[in-house]
């Protein structure tokens, strides 16, 4: 009864850990997800990808960084007025960067109306053309104005702020020069309530759209992460079959030298127990990164298969910390447990493959476990010899983007989840080797 609880217990609280990761992911989507079709343009052979007949689009450098596009803002045109289809793109740009409007009866709807971006501050563009915030009411609240008369027209000049301090909005309304300031004014409000400014992306949001989203970028990462679970998986094979030769070798030698008659036998055991003593120094005494770099660069320089090359030195490096676990659980079992199995005709092989090595390993299960959790950890240093492993596929999302944090932080967000569900089913089986002792 009491193990069942206990599984109960743990099957809820794995529930609770999948419907929170649920949860998490969810709210990031959903926060990412309204962000998307704003911000930042990609410009592909000459065109703008994803635009829409509607935006105002501008370009600039924001922060000192490259050229880029920009939604700056959603365009209408007022009742009354359609789209001049025949004008054209003065700066010959890959997308559109101006609005041009006309009266579709110029008796009722005399005039035009111009909409264009400007790759400066608002106040310093206004500024510059002379405008100035008074009679700003008259059109909309918060914008520069500039009126100017001639001898045939007369325009009224409405400097709009952007989501952009970069960038700004200029919205030009030109009419006969008979027409009243008030219905001018009323033209340009009307206009400018055309003019929806764009959603500027949270500096978190457009960071993780320039690191995972633009040119798929995500996709350095899931293939950096099958490649560790490939070096992990091989390598922790490669370490118990290494460490359970090492262990038998050992133990072997520290349970029965002194009973052991001199000839070829005991020399051979004895060279071999040297050999893997100096092997076990050797892994244990260098770091793991030098091993890799030795097999890579010298042992095996003329082979460019760094995955193989990497599950060799992981499974050489892991096998001396296994043997020194398994050869621990050897001698922790009761020396009665090898005179009974003698005693039952048993020869020394058959005794250890039937009787101690299965106790052992049901004890050291646990520690072999986890030494598979600290190996998924020591293989992320595989880009050392060019392995694109999880760690290093963040490392070139860096390098591309020149932004750290986002893509280190989802490189240890990711470890921190594999390492977190590992450490659950080793807590598991714990659990079950001691209930099955009971």
């Amino acid at each position: 009864m009491s193990g069942r609880r206990n599984t109960a217990a743990a099957s809820h609280r794995m529930k609770g850990w999948v419907w929170a990761a649920i949860i998490v992911a969810g709210l990031i989507w959903a926060y990412f997800a309204v962000f998307y079709d704003a911000d930042v343009l990609e410009i592909r052979d000459g065109k703008a990808v994803g635009t829409k007949p509607t935006w105002l689009i501008g370009h600039f450098r924001e922060g000192g960084g490259d050229e880029r596009y920009y939604k700056l803002a959603d365009v209408g045109a007022p009742k009354g007025y359609s789209e001049n289809r025949e004008a054209t793109d003065p700066d010959e740009d890959p997308v559109t960067t101006f609005f041009a409007f006309s009266g579709k009866d110029p008796d009722k709807d005399p005039g035009s109306i111009l909409i264009q971006p400007l790759a400066m501050p608002m106040e310093t563009a206004a500024r510059e053309a002379g405008a100035s915030v008074g009679g700003a009411d008259e059109a909309c609240a918060g914008c520069w104005v500039l009126k100017e008369n001639a001898d045939e027209e007369k325009k009224m000049t409405l400097f709009l702020p952007s989501p952009y301090e970069a960038a700004c909005i200029r919205l030009e309304v030109t009419m006969p020069v008979e027409t009243e300031d008030a219905d001018m004014a009323a033209l340009a409000a009307a206009a400018s309530g055309k003019i929806v400014p764009g959603k500027k992306m949270s500096a978190m949001a457009a960071d993780f759209k320039l690191n995972f989203l633009d040119d798929n970028r995500w996709t350095y990462l899931t293939n950096g992460l099958l490649v560790t679970l490939e070096i992990t998986l091989g390598a922790v094979l490669l370490g118990i079959v290494l460490g359970v030769i090492v262990a038998t070798v050992r133990s072997t030698w520290e349970q029965n030298n002194e009973n052991m008659h001199r000839g070829f036998g005991r020399g051979a055991l004895s060279f071999a127990n040297e050999v893997c003593g100096v092997y076990l120094t050797v892994i244990r005494g260098t770091p793991v990164v030098i091993q890799l770099m030795i097999m890579y660069y010298i042992i095996f320089a003329s082979s460019r298969n760094g995955v193989a090359i990497a599950v060799l030195a992981f499974g050489i490096n892991s096998g001396a910390y296994v043997a020194e676990i398994i050869r621990g659980g050897i001698m922790s079992i009761d020396r009665g447990q090898l005179e009974a199995g003698r005693s039952l005709g048993f020869n020394y092989v058959q005794t250890m493959r039937h009787i101690i090595i299965p106790q052992a390993m049901k004890n050291v299960l646990p520690a072999l476990a986890n030494e598979f959790i600290v190996l998924l950890k020591e293989t992320s240093v595989s880009g050392y010899v060019a392995v694109r492993d999880l760690t290093k596929g963040g490392d070139i999302i860096r390098g591309v983007t020149y932004s750290a944090f986002m893509p280190l932080l989802a490189v240890a967000a990711i470890y921190l989840v594999m390492v977190m569900f590992f450490t659950y089913l080793v807590s598991r089986l714990e659990r079950r080797l001691r209930a099955s002792d009971h």
